[in-house]
This record gives C-alpha cells, structure tokens and sequence, in this order.
C-alpha cells in the first residue's frame, strides 16, 4: 500500500484504536471488576482451535499467504474478538445458570462472572469486533463485503443468545443457527485472503463436526440447563439420544472423511473419534474431570491435525 493510502485511511485506523482503549489495563484485578484474564476467559481459549481450524481450511499450501500480514490480522480476530463475540454473548444472558454450573471458572469452559462484571461485555464485544474488521478492511480493501460479514455474524449471534429468538434455548432451532455462524469464519478466510470458497465435501465435514461437537457440549451440560428448564436439543430429546445423535454425526463425519478425502491421518482421526467417544460416554463413563482431561487431549490432537491438513492442502479452495 502507498503512503497516501494509509494517510486517506488514517481516520478509520484511529477510531479502530480509541474503541481498543475500553478494554481494563490490568491482567488480574480483585473480582469486583471486569479484568483481562477474565475477558479471555470469555473467549474460551481452550476452543480457539475450532476457529484455527475454519480460518485455515482454504488456505491450505497457499503458503504465498504467511508472508502478507492480512492473513495473520484476520486469523488475530478469528481467534480472540471473534471468540469473544460467539462466547461473551453466551455467557452476558448466561450468567444465573453458569453460577451453577462447576465446569466454569478457567480457560477451556469460560469464566464464572457476577452480574456487575459482565454489565460491560456487550460494548467491548461491539468495539473490538468493528475495530478489527475496520483493520480488516483497511488491509484488504474489502469494505462492503466485510461490513455485510460482520452484520451477518452480529445477527446470527443475537439470535442465538439474545431475546426474544435466544435460538439457544430453543432446540433444536440452535443448531442450524450454530453451523451457519461457525461456516462464516472459513467464508471470512476466502474475503481476507481474496482466495476461491473451499470445496463441497469440507462443508459437508464442517458441518458433521460442527453438530457432533455441538451436541456433545450440550450433553456435558444437561444437567445445569435441564435444572434451570433451558430447552437445548440434549434436554428436548434425553441424555440417550443425545448420546445417539453425537454417535451418529461421528460417524456421519468418518464417512464423509472416507468418500471426499483421500487422507489416511485425517481418516484415522475421524475413525478414532467414534472409538473415543464409546469408551469415554458409553461404555464407562467419565465425571467431569475426566471429561474435561479427554476435550484437552482431543484439543491437542486436533491442533497437530489441523497443520497436517494445511500442508496437505486437504481443504484447500
């Protein structure tokens, strides 16, 4: 970019940096107020692989784009202002149920917040969502298209946690509006990097591993939301299909793996998840420590994966 380029978008980079400003100074306050640790918290970092995993899928051995430092912005929001937007939603409506709820309070579930902590969480969402896109835009030039993503990604959000959709406590209405929302990360990987929409079978895999996790998350909390009369899929149809349909998407996302990609470490990784999931929620059983010890390895795995498939180029557009 010229100099006069940056000096005739200088405005749009300030506004960006003042909206920044908002956010505490300190890591770890006293609990009164909201901090950083637990702003990140919020943003679940224990998952932020999900979204490594969508941003890259049609880059794959494009490896042109690791030297423009567009892709590393974009892959920057993905991670946290992102995250913040599709979890800090999640937990401002959430936060009488998640007082209960013994899976909250670190970095792989979220942060267990009071009401006063959270009351600010609504404006940080919108102005480190809009200051990223607006260096998004500045970078790529892409203004239009990135202003119509990120009004998409606002309206699918509020549907999904706030009233009076809250698709959330809608089942099974959540789920097609959950897809939909985690599909827009790779759909903003294609606007950044200006690079052609991945192919038909990563869609389709998306989608299978979208829904089984999905399902599987609200399983592990069946419990807190059947207490507080939240109506996800796993409350309106019971803990044995819920176990059923994780099962089922599993092997759904194992076959489509099988058909579309020619891979053996990817076709393991999907094989080995059905096994996985027998033996930990099936056969045994597991308490919540050991569900939580499990999601890390499988997060682990997953991001050892998730390089393999970029050098493959498996999902690349």
């Amino acid at each position: 970019f010229s100099s006069e380029h940056f000096r005739s978008q200088a405005p749009v980079l300030v506004m960006a940096l003042t909206m920044l400003q908002r956010f505490p100074m300190e890591w770890r306050g006293n609990g009164e107020r909201l901090d950083w640790r637990t702003i990140v918290q919020i943003s679940r970092p224990g998952w932020w692989l999900v979204h490594v995993w969508l941003y890259l899928a049609p880059t794959g051995q494009k490896y042109d784009l690791l030297f423009t430092l567009r892709f590393w912005v974009g892959l920057l929001y993905a991670l946290f202002p992102l995250n913040l937007l599709v979890y800090g939603l999640n937990d401002w409506t959430d936060v009488d149920i998640d007082a209960d709820n013994a899976r909250k309070g670190n970095f792989m579930y979220g942060a267990k917040c009071t009401r006063e902590q959270m009351r600010d969480v609504p404006m940080l969402i919108v102005y480190s969502n809009i200051a990223g896109i607006a260096i998004l835009a500045l970078l790529t030039g892409h203004w239009l298209a990135l202003t119509g993503w990120l009004v998409y990604c606002f309206a699918v959000n509020f549907a999904y946690n706030v009233k009076p959709l809250r698709l959330s406590s809608r089942g099974p209405f959540e789920l097609p509006c959950v897809v939909s929302g985690f599909a827009w990360v790779t759909i903003l990987s294609s606007i950044v990097n200006d690079i052609p929409w991945a192919p038909l079978g990563y869609w389709i895999h998306m989608t299978c591993l979208v829904l089984r996790t999905q399902l599987w998350t609200e399983f592990l909390d069946y419990e807190p939301d059947l207490k507080c009369s939240r109506r996800t899929t796993s409350t309106l149809i019971g803990k044995f299909w819920s176990q059923a349909m994780v099962l089922f998407f599993l092997v759904a996302e194992s076959a489509v793996t099988w058909y579309f990609f020619e891979d053996m470490l990817l076709r393991f990784f999907s094989t080995s998840g059905i096994a996985f999931f027998v033996g930990l929620e099936l056969l045994r059983g597991t308490n919540d420590k050991e569900k939580k010890k499990a999601m890390k390895m499988q997060n682990a795995l997953g991001l050892s994966l998730v390089f393999w498939i970029w050098h493959r180029g498996i999902f690349a557009a």
